[in-house]
């Protein structure tokens, strides 16, 4: 049986949740699900927990972000043009776009954000 042949079932608070560093969001933190090192080889499926007052800094860069909203409100501006997203959201934001995300409320904001595995940028 290969890496990618073998039954993967957890939780994601077992995941060790790694603090963005301020220089690209405040008061974030990212879990990593799935990734080359644990069974899907071309793309990085990663949890954003987004405080209360936390946000991404606005950026651009080549790879697609796939997003699905967990929980919370929060907000995602795309070229200058704010959108509000809440449970149930997704959106797909194409490589080149300048974007950022924001909590917009006093409870946690969580996102999967699916990316391919140069996208998984963000470090401890």
């Amino acid at each position: 049986m290969s890496k990618n042949d073998k039954v993967v079932i957890g939780d994601r608070e077992d995941l060790e949740a790694k603090k963005i560093d301020e220089e690209h969001a405040l008061n974030t933190k990212k879990r990593i699900v799935f990734s080359p090192e644990n069974v899907w080889d071309s793309h990085v499926m990663r949890v954003f927990t987004m405080e209360e007052d936390g946000q991404t800094f606005e950026h651009g860069h080549e790879w697609p972000h796939w997003i699905y909203v967990i929980s919370g409100k929060g907000s995602v501006t795309i070229e200058g043009e704010k959108h509000n997203l809440s449970k149930d959201s997704y959106l797909f934001v194409p490589g080149e776009v300048e974007h950022f995300f924001k909590n917009e409320s006093e409870e946690s904001f969580e996102w999967i954000c699916i990316v391919p595995p140069e996208g998984d940028t963000f470090k401890k």
